[in-house]
């Protein structure tokens, strides 16, 4: 079995993501009143809308390049 090449992963969706998803849970859990299916409904959808926005309008290369410039202005 081969080894993992983490430098492939894209860490800055990843990270992204991963807090969109946790939000989401957050915001359907709270609207839900307890309620098990409206709050996986819920949460399905605010994730999906969350995604197409991130994937729509671009935001993963907009904060890609700002993060390269913050890197760049923190090396020199």
């Amino acid at each position: 079995m081969s080894a993992i090449d983490w430098s492939a992963v894209d860490w800055v969706s990843l990270v992204v993501l991963t807090v969109l998803v946790l939000v989401s849970a957050r915001i359907g859990e709270r609207l839900s009143f307890g309620s098990r299916a409206l709050n996986a409904s819920l949460t399905a959808l605010l994730f999906a809308a969350g995604f197409g926005v991130w994937s729509y309008f671009a935001v993963r290369d907009t904060l890609s390049r700002g993060l390269a410039m913050m890197m760049q202005g923190a090396q020199g």
